[in-house]
C-alpha cells in the first residue's frame, strides 16, 4: 500500500501487507503472510559486512510504529504490539514463562513464536546520588502472552481482509 517502501535487496514473500509508510530495510526478511502495519520499520543491512539481516518469520502481525532493528529474529506467529522496538541491546521480558531473551555476541534478540509483545516499562535501580530522587523507568518490550483460541478469532479479520 504506497507510499511504503521495500530497499534493494529485502525479501518479502507471499501474501504479505506491507502497510502504508512502512520500511523493509535492505536485506530484510520477511516472511509469508506478514502484515507489517503503517509506519512500522524493518531495519536493513548494509555495513558492517558480517551483520545479520532482520527476520520476520512467517503469519507475523507487526503493529503501526514498531521498529525491529539490528539482526532481530521475531518467531512465527508472533505479534508485535504498536510501538514496540526490539533491538540488539534491549532485553525482551517474558512475563509468561519468567525469561529474559538478549541478544549475545553469536545470536540474535530472538521472539519466541507465538508470543505476543507490548511495550512496557521497568524501574531503574537505585544509584548514587542525586540520581536515587529521578524516579526514572526505561522502555522495555514485555511478553505478556501466547497465541491461544481468543488471540485467533482477533486475527480473523485479518486473514479475511486478505
Amino acid at each position: 500500500m504506497p507510499p511504503m517502501f521495500i530497499n534493494v535487496g529485502a525479501y518479502v514473500d507471499e501474501g504479505s501487507m506491507i502497510d502504508s509508510h512502512a520500511l523493509v530495510g535492505s536485506c530484510a526478511q520477511v516472511g509469508k503472510r506478514v502484515h507489517l502495519s503503517a509506519a512500522a520499520q524493518v531495519g536493513g543491512v548494509l555495513e558492517p559486512i558480517n551483520a545479520a539481516p532482520v527476520i520476520i518469520e512467517d503469519d507475523v502481525l507487526i503493529g503501526g510504529n514498531c521498529g525491529i532493528y539490528e539482526g532481530t529474529l521475531v518467531g512465527a506467529r508472533a505479534v508485535l504490539g504498536s510501538g514496540t522496538i526490539l533491538t540488539r541491546s534491549t532485553p525482551l521480558y517474558d512475563l509468561v514463562r519468567g525469561e529474559i531473551y538478549r541478544a549475545t555476541a553469536e545470536h540474535p534478540l530472538e521472539v519466541p513464536e507465538n508470543a505476543v509483545v507490548v511495550p512496557g516499562s521497568r524501574a531503574v535501580k537505585k544509584g548514587r546520588g542525586k540520581s536515587d530522587d529521578w524516579n526514572l523507568s526505561l522502555y522495555t518490550p514485555v511478553i505478556v502472552k501466547y497465541r491461544d483460541e481468543k488471540t485467533e478469532r482477533g486475527i480473523e479479520l485479518e486473514d479475511w481482509l486478505r
